[in-house]
C-alpha cells in the first residue's frame, strides 16, 4: 500500500496566522454519518511545502488502521504538515528534553493548526468527537504533549513515540490516556523526560502505558508499531471528557 496514493492532499488557509496548512486525509470509501478521527504528527524529518513527506516516511500506523478489517473502515486520518523553518516545540529543547508547555515559543503552525482544530475540521469532516486519536514520533511525539495540553478534552488516547514532555504539565496529561514509547539508547531524544514522566503518571492513578526498549536507538517507532494490541489499546478508548 503507496499512502500517497489513497489519502488526498488538501489545504486549509488560516485567517488567524495567515498561513496554509498543508495536510493529506485517508476518507474511507464506506459511508458512516459520523466516523473516528486518527491525526498523525510526523517527526522533524519530514517537515517541508509539499504536503506529502509525513506519509511517505515512517507513517506505518497509517497503514495500519487503513488495513484493518474494522478500524480501516471507519476513520479518517490526517497528516498535517509542519513546514521546514517551523516546529511544535524548539528542536534543542526536545533533543535536550528541557521543553515547558508554559513557556514554548509557539511558531505559526501552531496557531494555523489550532484554528484549523477549531475552526474548521468538523465543518470538513463528519468526525464523532467521542474518538479522536492521535500518534506521532519525535517532534510529532512531542507535539502530542503539546497537544494534550493545549486541548485536555479532546482526545479518547494518544500513542506519543520518542519524543520529550514536561512534568510541570502531569497532572493535564493524566486527562488523556496515552501508550508512551522510548528507548534508553536513544542518543537523538533523551528518553528520561518520557520515563519520569510516565512514572509520575502511574503514581497518581493515570492510565498510562510507558514501553522502554534499549537496542532501538531513536527510530523506536519500528518496534512500537509491531507491538502485539497497540490499535486494539487505542480504539478500546471513548472519550469521557465531553
Amino acid at each position: 500500500m503507496i499512502l500517497t496514493d489513497i489519502m488526498k492532499l488538501e489545504t486549509f488557509e488560516s485567517k488567524v496566522s495567515g498561513e496554509t496548512l498543508k495536510y493529506t486525509v485517508y476518507i474511507p470509501e464506506e459511508k458512516k454519518d459520523k466516523y473516528k478521527l486518527f491525526i498523525f504528527m510526523h517527526g522533524a524529518g519530514e517537515r517541508g511545502d509539499d504536503g506529502l513527506k509525513p506519509i511517505v516516511y515512517h507513517a506505518k500506523i497509517a497503514k495500519m488502521i487503513i488495513e484493518h478489517p474494522e478500524y480501516g473502515k471507519d476513520t479518517i486520518i490526517i497528516a498535517p504538515q509542519v513546514p521546514t523553518d517551523q516546529r511544535w516545540v524548539p528542536l534543542q529543547d526536545i533533543f535536550d528534553g528541557t521543553y515547558k508547555y508554559k513557556t514554548n515559543p509557539l511558531q505559526p503552525i501552531t496557531y494555523t493548526f489550532n484554528d484549523f482544530l477549531e475552526n474548521e475540521l468538523f465543518k470538513r469532516y463528519p468526525i464523532d468527537k467521542n474518538y479522536i486519536y492521535m500518534g506521532g514520533i519525535s517532534m510529532g511525539g512531542t507535539g502530542i504533549m503539546d497537544y494534550i495540553t493545549r486541548y485536555p478534552n479532546m482526545f479518547a488516547a494518544v500513542i506519543p513515540i520518542c519524543g520529550t514532555a514536561d512534568m510541570d504539565s502531569v497532572e493535564i496529561y493524566k486527562k488523556t490516556p496515552m501508550w508512551m514509547f522510548h528507548s534508553s539508547d536513544d542518543t537523538t531524544v533523551s528518553y528520561v523526560p518520557f520515563k519520569n514522566v510516565a512514572a509520575k503518571l502511574k503514581e497518581i492513578g493515570a492510565e498510562i502505558n510507558y514501553t522502554e526498549y534499549n537496542d532501538t536507538g531513536h527510530p523506536s517507532w519500528h518496534r512500537a508499531y509491531e507491538t502485539e494490541g497497540l490499535l486494539d489499546w487505542l480504539y478500546s478508548h471513548k472519550n469521557n471528557k465531553l
